[in-house]
């Protein structure tokens, strides 16, 4: 079963959880926020757990004694005005139609009910993408480091611009902002998951396996001297994070 992170915990605690009777978790990935809502929430309280991946789904709903369903947020077949809660875990950044998916996280709360959509802050992971842009730069792919320098996707929905967007469905919308850091043990830490795909942003289509791993092959010793010379003394590398919160009142 997942572990609760200190971040699902935070996020609960911004709001009287112990009153939340029905409960959306939108995103539910393997299902962490799922446990902490069922750890904290009012007893016997209906959660349910919606992913567009059904394996998902299947995940976060059985240990947890939930609902489940497979679906996008843009389009949730669930009735509207049933939910006190709805939790949207860094799912807004990443769907086609922003607008389209507060609409209906909105329409399924009940009046009074509230909306927890977390996301990044514009600057939250910087420091290890401004490493890639300079590794691209070293290996001599120039495009790629343009690339990986170009505002993403993510950036439609930020703690910066999120709470303009959810203030057009919600009555009232807090920020609250979380300052964290991802900290790897060792250079090599840091390098796995580089090169289990952050090592592929900005880079042109990558069809097969082997050219990830070409890639990856090419740029790893870059990253290694550039996060070596920023570790600490005692070898770990430090990237800072920072993300939060929307806390959003439904009228």
């Amino acid at each position: 079963m997942p572990t609760v992170s200190a971040f699902h915990d935070w996020q609960l605690g911004l709001i009287d959880v112990r009153r939340v009777y029905s409960a959306l978790d939108a995103g539910c990935g393997e299902g962490r926020m799922t446990r902490a809502l069922r750890r904290r929430a009012a007893p016997g309280a209906w959660i349910v757990v919606m992913d567009h991946q059904p394996r998902a789904v299947a995940l976060a709903r059985t240990p947890n004694a939930a609902d489940g369903v497979a679906a996008r947020v843009e389009s949730l077949p669930l009735a509207s005005g049933q939910f006190d809660l709805v939790t949207a875990g860094h799912v807004l950044p990443s769907v086609a139609n922003i607008a389209h998916a507060v609409r209906e996280l909105r329409r399924v709360l009940a009046p009074g009910g509230t909306l927890l959509a977390s996301a990044d802050s514009e600057s939250s992971g910087r420091r290890l993408l401004d490493w890639h842009v300079e590794a691209c730069r070293r290996a001599g792919l120039a495009d790629q480091a343009r690339g990986a320098a170009a505002p993403s996707a993510r950036g439609r929905f930020t703690l910066e611009n999120g709470a303009q967007t959810l203030a057009r469905a919600f009555n009232a919308v807090d920020v609250h902002a979380r300052e964290e850091a991802l900290g790897f043990p060792s250079v090599d830490a840091l390098l796995r998951l580089y090169v289990g795909g952050l090592h592929l942003r900005g880079a042109p289509a990558v069809d097969t396996p082997g050219e990830a791993d070409a890639l990856a092959h090419r740029l790893r010793p870059h990253l290694r001297d550039i996060a070596s010379a920023a570790a600490e003394p005692d070898g770990r590398v430090i990237v800072p994070r920072r993300s939060g919160c929307f806390v959003a009142q439904a009228g």
